[in-house]
């Protein structure tokens, strides 16, 4: 008769330690995914903007050096440079520029 009540008290203990210890652990697992998240999309971010400041550098020199340009081709210009593209001739078909 005594077992059943010591395995019960044994039980409701675990219980009660697990509940009160639950919300720290928890809230410490969100904490550190959180930092981790944040670090790793940091490169991305970064990445974004230099990308952001050459695409507008570029068109920028476009629109100052090329004024006959389409602003189409300049949009198109100005992402293939920035993205590390081959340089283009304007115009239908973008051939290859010469070397």
């Amino acid at each position: 008769m005594c077992m059943p009540l010591i395995v019960n008290s044994l039980m409701s203990q675990a219980r009660e330690m697990i509940n009160a210890h639950l919300l720290p652990v928890l809230a410490l697992i969100a904490t550190i995914s959180s930092v981790s998240i944040a670090v790793s999309l940091r490169p991305v971010a970064q990445h974004s903007a230099r990308w952001n400041i050459c695409y507008v550098d570029s068109i920028n020199w476009y629109q100052k050096n090329k004024p006959d340009w389409s602003i189409q081709d300049k949009e198109v210009f100005a992402s293939n440079f920035c993205n590390g593209g081959t340089p283009v001739k304007p115009g239908p078909g973008f051939q290859p520029a010469s070397r």
